[in-house]
């Protein structure tokens, strides 16, 4: 709820700033909050940390707090802010006893963007960085976009590229940690990628979006404090990856509106990469408008993959192997995600209070939740409930 305080706080400010330029000009933008948190919880018997077996059990709860603020009638800001807290079991395991450092931790993020649209040539560009922090490590990123339109906003092509900039600080397991320290040649990850987006409406209840997309990662790909148990020996090694990987997955989302009132939004993605992982998902929603202002949307999602070619079990791999892992992420699998959603967005809000000595209105707009169950092969089980408040924040009067 602190955030929730902390909106209102800002509000005033916030709102003086991005409309002082609009209410000369006469506009009406209105600047944007979305607050929105999640609670997270799984369990399985195939944690990473202990080598493909033991548990996996884990809680997170995450909150994010998103602004968005027109600066005029072409440029926008954006600011997004988070943070997630969570307890892991597994990880309590690399130093082989519990209620340990790394039992949990917290991850801080935030990123601000910036968004520019070109009058009259429907064209939109966009830069946005960003910086995450955890104990064991810290990201920076940086992004450009741009967005092309045209037939009356009918067709799209949209090009996106970023870049992550990883730090990890080198923690191993207990046992092994003398003899495996400095074996790692780097503490660095870098990861590019770049996609590719074209939308095509094809008549008034049939749209369709074509994705491609590269990622290229280089420099330290495993997770030090993963063990990897070799067959025929007690003590275990690290686990070690290749120092470069490439992801190429391709996507095709087609949506149908049969009748007011119903959508059918499908997804397909292919996958595959360099370590031998190849992939399929296939995902479904059907949102349903129950009334002007209520929407359910029941939701799908299958996915089904291919080992890595350097994914084994517990104490199976040998030391003749160059590379090696026991994390079941990297294992062949299927899964199984299925869900609902409900918005309520009533026409004129949910509620409005007045920012004191200020001609601002800050309209409570919408409120969604969304809960998921999520089922592995493997044995992994989660379930996921989220909470969305959204907020519009409006001039009243002159």
């Amino acid at each position: 709820m602190k955030y929730l305080f902390l909106l209102l706080a800002l509000l005033p400010a916030i709102g003086g700033w991005a409309q002082s330029d609009a209410t000369n000009k006469g506009s009406t933008e209105t600047a944007t909050f979305d607050f929105l948190s999640s609670y997270y919880q799984q369990d399985g018997d195939n944690a990473a940390v202990t080598g493909g077996i033991g548990t996996e059990a884990l809680q997170d709860v995450a909150n994010m707090f998103i602004i968005n603020v027109p600066v005029d009638s072409v440029q926008a800001l954006s600011l997004t802010l988070g943070a997630d807290f969570y307890t892991s079991a597994s990880s309590d395991n690399i130093d082989n006893h519990r209620s340990s450092a790394s039992s949990q931790d917290v991850r801080t993020f935030g990123i601000v963007s910036y968004t520019y649209q070109s009058a009259g040539n429907g064209q939109t560009y966009g830069v946005k960085v960003g910086i995450s922090s955890e104990y064991d490590y810290f990201s920076a990123h940086g992004g450009l976009s741009w967005t092309k339109a045209w037939n009356n906003g009918n067709t799209t092509l949209g090009m996106d590229a970023q870049a992550f900039f990883d730090n990890w600080s080198l923690i191993y397991p207990a046992e092994i940690r003398s003899t495996v320290s400095g074996t790692l040649p780097t503490s660095q990850r870098r990861s590019y990628n770049g996609q590719l987006t074209y939308t095509q409406v094809l008549n008034r209840r049939m749209q369709v979006a074509l994705t491609a997309e590269a990622v290229y990662m280089e420099g330290l790909l495993s997770t030090p404090f993963h063990r990897v148990y070799l067959a025929g020996q007690s003590l275990p090694d690290i686990e070690r990856l290749p120092a470069s990987r490439l992801k190429i997955p391709l996507g095709v989302r087609f949506n149908y509106f049969p009748f007011d009132g119903l959508v059918l939004r499908t997804y397909y993605r292919h996958y595959t990469d360099d370590f031998g992982i190849r992939a399929h998902t296939f995902s479904i929603e059907t949102p349903i408008k129950v009334s002007r202002v209520l929407t359910v949307s029941p939701f799908y999602r299958y996915h089904t993959q291919t080992a890595a070619d350097y994914f084994a079990p517990y104490a199976t791999h040998t030391r003749a192997e160059d590379f090696y892992t026991s994390d079941y992420d990297l294992a062949a699998l299927d899964s199984h995600k299925l869900g609902i959603g409900i918005g309520y967005v009533p026409v004129y809000g949910i509620g409005r209070i007045q920012v004191p000595y200020t001609r601002q209105l800050v309209v409570f707009d919408k409120l969604q939740f969304r809960s998921a169950y999520y089922r592995r092969s493997t044995g992994l089980r989660s379930v996921l409930f989220s909470l969305d408040l959204g907020f519009k924040l409006r001039r009243v009067g002159r």
